[in-house]
């Protein structure tokens, strides 16, 4: 017997990582939508203020059109919580340091609430890069108190901005969710001490420099971030930056235009379980540019969003009942559930938690039922290549 686990062991491990070299080979030569996540690292924090605390960074860097993007987790471990694993926001926890440095901040760009509580304060649950090749997909799960939150940043192949989908799952009951979002168009103005002149165009209004005001969604759904100094076209800036949600899926938005950074808060109705945004860096562009851009396009990227089913290939295709068969011809045999028995407890605890959502029609998995099926793609196939190995063996 251990002879034999042995022998399919190896063979299977053989056989899926030729398997998964072969799928890589082809993706390489057909894909154009590709994504690469690192390792969540940990190290000093340079800034004064948080000089006793460890900084956990992870960043998601995507390539699938004329810019590339990339978006960073970043928190903050206090000396005292090294073991709990609490964390605390820097200045923000989902940043975007790709296309540019400035434009939606690499320090933190988007920020989400739920009841008033920012995610951002519990520790980040799972960053994952999960489609590769006709599109690139990355999730970024946090299991809150109040919601399970994951946000979900997607792009396909020629596409000028990143697409973003935050769904949330309540644990109890929602009164308030909010999106915060922070740019620095085009020009860092105070870091280099000089004055710009910051400017929001949306379809409905113009909002220039220090006017602070609140409007409803619905005829602002879009907006455009520049400043009329630090334009490409006059031969200053890197280029101005841009947002857009589908119409009628918030209730207001707020903007806060200051002389550096400019802030949006968009608020959505208590009972919203998914949102849709998307997010512009037009670096080496000019203003005109990206307003004849985004003016143009934006029914098209509406349509896009909400149209979009976001969920990974591997999820769509998951086949359910073909592993219930599997495993169940498995416990057959006192041999095969010795060979295979680790593989079968986890295949098992799966199918008993999180499988009963994909076989009810209408129904999903849930935010952290969908991680775990992420997570355990790769348990899967390399159990039905064990499966395979085995019956193989067991006829000769």
């Amino acid at each position: 017997m251990t002879a034999f686990r042995l022998l399919a062991a190896c063979l299977a491990t053989s056989v899926v990582l030729s398997a998964f070299a072969i799928s890589a080979r082809a993706a390489d030569a057909q894909s154009a939508a590709t994504v690469g996540v690192s390792p969540m690292k940990e190290g000093p924090i340079t800034r004064s203020d948080f000089a006793d605390h460890t900084l956990r960074e992870q960043v998601a860097t995507f390539g699938f059109g004329p810019r590339s993007y990339s978006v960073a987790y970043r928190a903050a471990i206090p000396p005292k919580e090294k073991d709990t694993g609490k964390v605390v926001p820097i200045e923000g926890y989902i940043g975007m340091p790709r296309p540019s440095s400035c434009n939606w901040y690499h320090g933190g760009f988007l920020a989400i609430s739920i009841n008033g509580q920012d995610i951002g304060a519990t520790p980040i649950t799972s960053m994952m890069g999960v489609e590769s090749g006709e599109r690139a997909i990355v999730d970024m799960v946090w299991e809150t108190d109040q919601a399970d939150v994951r946000a979900r940043f997607f792009g396909l192949p020629g596409q000028d901005y990143l697409a973003t989908e935050i769904t949330i799952d309540p644990k109890q009951e929602i009164t308030r969710i909010g999106v915060a979002l922070r740019c620095y168009p085009s020009f860092f103005t105070a870091h280099h001490k000089r004055d710009g002149a910051r400017r929001i165009k949306t379809p409905a209004t113009l909002i220039e420099q220090g006017n602070k005001t609140t409007l409803p969604a619905a005829e602002n759904w879009w907006a455009v971030y520049y400043d009329e100094i630090f334009d490409v076209a006059n031969g200053e800036g890197d280029g101005p930056c841009a947002m857009l949600m589908p119409p009628g899926e918030a209730s207001e938005i707020s903007f806060d235009p200051g002389s550096y950074a400019v802030s949006t808060s968009i608020t959505y109705p208590p009972h919203t379980r998914t949102i849709h945004l998307a997010f512009w860096d037009f670096t080496g562009a000019t203003n005109a540019a990206a307003l004849e851009r985004v003016e143009a396009g934006a029914e098209h990227v509406s349509r896009m969003l909400v149209e979009t089913d976001y969920r990974p290939r591997t999820v769509q295709e998951f086949n359910v009942a073909e592993t219930r068969e599997l495993l169940e011809g498995i416990l057959q045999s006192k041999e095969a559930r010795e060979a295979l028995q680790d593989d079968i407890e986890q295949i098992q605890t799966w199918l008993t938690d999180y499988a009963p959502a994909l076989e009810t029609p209408g129904q999903q998995t849930g935010v952290v039922g969908e991680e775990r099926l992420l997570k355990s793609i790769d348990m899967f196939q390399s159990f039905r290549w064990r499966v395979k190995l085995y019956e193989l063996i067991a006829d000769i």
